[in-house]
């Protein structure tokens, strides 16, 4: 076995090939980090001159007297069971690292810990990579309580059709998603490059209402600009005058009824609820009319990035307005894109990220539950590991374990 440098050619044939393929280790991430002053390694081990294992490495801008951690994002690329490749690509990275003033290696591998049911409940006899992670320690790795998405939660498609996938979701969910597009006529935007500011707007309302760190507008710019067609900005929208030509369309047909049946005791109460959504239906035709002359006819509703790379789509950041909820925007958002992928052959629909997974009141615990109604199951990724390049880590991690006492 050989540890080389990797052209980005190299490194794309070789990880487009593989089954943990994901949007971090890629070219467009790589240019991504170069635009930060990060500093950007594509590495890899060639057994017989063909590539076994790849990886990006990159600086996190993180140093600790003058020593610099590295962080392979979601990598290594390689077949996680095979302890000799798994050793020699650990050693080799650390003895290449320590020409580069490094401090320590982070590494979060992009594949499951171990099966489980939508509700976290583990699945025997299914995925189980827990021996991975006694080899990870056994070979001088340390769990790192890194930043890393661990616990997804993902959709496979697995070929079955849009409306298979519907069929699926959680009647509750079905009935969300049947509103946004009969009742309440939503449209979906998809952003261009100098729409991304409308897109910002409601991430940080969000994030401020939820007291979440937001990203920048020039971070999300600039993953428009290195991904290209494999990112997708998109916003979902009421439009008022569509909506209240709905409701005038809805309350004419329903008059109609009324007045076509007859006033017969089995009738009455068919009347009675018929005329009661029709003054809800006028109801709000008013609060619609007011909302226009406050906000304008075009009201956006909820904004989501996606990300479309290799065999997956991922849910990667959104946002909401809170007085718009009732609209069900984010349910809209989802479906466009799920069906989306099951239309253009993707294997799964990752949700990406969910936390409170064991705790009902939890802050984010309705996140969880709002993916929980699309089907699908939850991911606990292996986790987050680091291993030291220089003596420095010591005193490092000693620092960090002192803090955290403190904080106590």
């Amino acid at each position: 076995m050989k540890f080389t440098e990797l052209t980005k050619d190299e490194f794309s044939k070789f990880v487009e090939k593989q089954d943990t393929n994901n949007f971090f280790q890629s070219i467009p991430m790589m240019e991504k980090l170069e635009r930060d002053g990060r500093e950007v390694y594509l590495v890899g081990v060639k057994k017989d001159n063909k590539i076994v294992a790849a990886s990006l490495i990159a600086s996190t801008g993180h140093t600790f007297m003058g020593a610099k951690t590295f962080e392979a994002y979601k990598g290594f690329i390689l077949d996680y069971h095979d302890d000799k490749l798994l050793k020699y690509m650990t050693g080799s990275c650390i003895n290449f690292l320590k020409s580069k003033n490094g401090l320590r290696l982070v590494i979060d591998p992009y594949i499951p810990n171990i099966s489980r049911d939508m509700d976290a409940n583990v699945i025997e006899g299914q995925i189980d990579n827990r021996d991975v992670k006694f080899n990870l320690h056994r070979m001088g790795y340390k769990d790192n309580d890194g930043a890393q998405v661990k616990w997804c939660y993902v959709l496979d498609i697995n070929g079955k059709s849009s409306d298979e996938l519907f069929n699926d979701f959680r009647s509750s969910t079905r009935n969300y998603i049947n509103r946004t597009i009969s009742k309440y006529k939503l449209d979906i935007k998809t952003l261009k490059r100098d729409e991304l500011s409308e897109f910002k707007k409601i991430t940080s309302d969000t994030c401020d209402r939820r007291d979440f760190a937001d990203k920048s507008l020039e971070y999300y710019e600039s993953m428009y600009d290195v991904f290209g067609d494999d990112v997708t900005f998109k916003i979902c929208s009421l439009n008022c005058d569509t909506y209240i030509n709905a409701l005038k369309a809805d309350n004419e047909e329903m008059e109609r009824k009324v007045e076509e049946l007859s006033d017969s005791a089995s009738n009455k109460k068919k009347k009675e609820v018929m005329r009661n959504d029709i003054l809800n239906n006028i109801k709000k035709i008013k609060d619609t009319e007011e909302l226009k002359k406050e906000k304008g006819n075009i009201i956006p509703l909820s904004a989501a990035m996606f990300m479309l790379y290799g065999n997956e789509i991922v849910y990667l950041f959104s946002g909401s307005y809170a007085e718009y909820m009732n609209f069900c925007g984010q349910y809209r958002l989802q479906w466009e894109l799920i069906k989306y992928a099951a239309d253009n052959g993707y294997r799964r629909y990752n949700f990406y990220g969910i936390q409170d997974v064991f705790n009902p009141q939890g802050k984010d615990y309705g996140v969880y539950e709002f993916k929980k109604g699309f089907g699908g199951y939850v991911e606990e990724l292996l986790g987050s590991f680091e291993i030291s390049i220089s003596p420095k880590n010591k005193v490092y991690r000693l620092l960090k374990s002192v803090k955290k006492i403190i904080k106590k």
